[in-house]
């Protein structure tokens, strides 16, 4: 293995490890949320297509925005 292909793998290690650190836990939604992802979702539907709000839901964006 060359010098710069070790250290682009020590750069992404030390990465990967940082953010497992800095992890945050989740939690199960509450009422809040889950009206919040309710409104975010009729908000979506007056100008996505429905096969954006299924991949956005998927990703989880109807929670966390």
């Amino acid at each position: 293995m060359n010098r710069e292909a070790s250290v682009h793998q020590d750069v992404r290690a030390k990465l990967q490890q940082e953010m497992s650190n800095t992890a945050t836990p989740i939690s199960a939604p509450d009422n809040a949320d889950a009206a919040r992802s309710k409104e975010n979702i009729l908000r979506w539907t007056a100008y996505l297509p429905k096969s954006c709000i299924k991949a956005m839901i998927k990703m989880g964006w109807d929670e966390t925005t």
